[in-house]
């Protein structure tokens, strides 16, 4: 992110559009490395799963005290840019038939060229968000991936128009690979109009108001979360032993009163954090740039992660009549009546109002 940023010349940070075709060119080159380098270290991705581009700043500001690293994507929705041309060259070799002279034949190579883009809803939008949570991003707090799509030279053309008819169903596909990081992290965020109802494959752990500093632009928050990072730091430590804690309370004997001990710890934490962050915006550089302190209502919920994984790589058409994740989720159980297993993945369901 360093290197991007401090690549982006004067010129090209005046036009949003040439911001986000730079980022996708320059993640293209590096992106199994960023999910690499994730997997050595401590903190996992918190993958959006319900992200659209109008909705980046609105979770944004929302999940920096409760994620290690979000990660938004388009998932697929919206239309192809072009961004380059990738070339590849392939070595072969003729065998002499019977008879015929020499021993090694001739050799060849042949260079193909595959164009590729990346997918998404506005350009100039993300270019904006780019720009305005760039002290996030050179933090490692939250990024975006990229959707990439390539082909052949004769056949892009055609891919670039079925991409602008495409429409959006209930849920995206998931086949761009977001799915992966929440397989191998197991954290995910869902923006939702519904609750997780308890069932074999969902249980709410806690129902509670996040924290957040309002009343400032993306910019602005994003350069004061910045600043206070390591008052952050500390709470995503705590929940990160939390959460380490529920994996155990779940299987438990008697896992209601497990559950309920991890809940209170955490509730504890949260008021605590809004007590500071409440401190923190009556602060005198603060108050004048007019930031207050804003709550979210959340749900945190343990998925089982097969049910979880299974919802999102149902295809959006297989999902007709359903209004979000969880009844995809629930339907996905429903269908599926054997025993599950494996650890659980946990999901913050952020509810779409907030209150100051």
């Amino acid at each position: 992110m360093n290197e991007f940023y401090d690549s982006l010349t004067k010129l090209e940070r005046a036009s949003l559009p040439q911001v986000a075709i730079k980022y996708g060119r320059t993640l293209d080159s590096c992106h199994e490395v960023l999910l690499s380098e994730k997997i050595s270290s401590t903190s996992p991705y918190y993958v959006g799963l319900s992200s659209e581009m109008g909705s980046f700043t609105h979770v944004t500001k929302r999940v920096v005290l409760v994620t290690d690293t979000m990660l938004l994507s388009d998932h697929g929705v919206g239309t192809v840019h072009e961004l380059g041309v990738h070339y590849t060259t392939q070595s072969f070799q003729v065998l002499p038939g019977p008879g015929a002279p020499g021993e090694g034949g001739m050799r060849f190579s042949e260079s193909t060229e595959q164009r590729y883009g990346m997918v998404t809803e506005d350009l100039a939008e993300l270019g904006r968000w780019l720009l305005e949570a760039e002290p996030l991003l050179r933090r490692g707090l939250v990024w975006y991936a990229p959707v990439f799509v390539e082909g052949p030279s004769n056949g892009f053309s055609s891919q670039l128009d079925r991409s602008r008819n495409r429409s959006a169903g209930p849920l995206p596909s998931f086949h761009d690979g977001s799915i992966d990081y929440v397989i191998r992290h197991g954290r995910a965020v869902d923006l939702s109009r519904t609750k997780p109802l308890a069932s074999r494959v969902v249980r709410p752990i806690l129902e509670i108001d996040l924290p957040f500093i309002d009343g400032l632009s993306l910019s602005d928050f994003c350069q004061v979360t910045s600043e206070e990072f390591d008052s952050y730091r500390q709470f995503r430590d705590f929940m990160r032993s939390r959460l380490l804690e529920l994996d155990d309370a779940l299987e438990a004997v008697d896992s209601q009163v497990a559950l309920e001990r991890v809940a209170l710890s955490i509730r504890d934490e949260v008021h605590a954090a809004t007590a500071e962050m409440s401190t923190a915006a009556r602060s005198q550089a603060l108050s004048r740039s007019g930031a207050v302190v804003g709550t979210t209502s959340a749900i945190l919920a343990a998925v089982r992660p097969e049910a979880l994984q299974g919802a999102l790589a149902t295809s959006a058409t297989l999902a007709a009549g359903a209004t979000g994740l969880w009844p995809t989720v629930q339907a996905f159980a429903e269908n599926r009546a054997q025993r599950t297993h494996g650890k659980w993945h946990y999901v913050w369901v952020l509810q779409r109002n907030s209150a100051r």
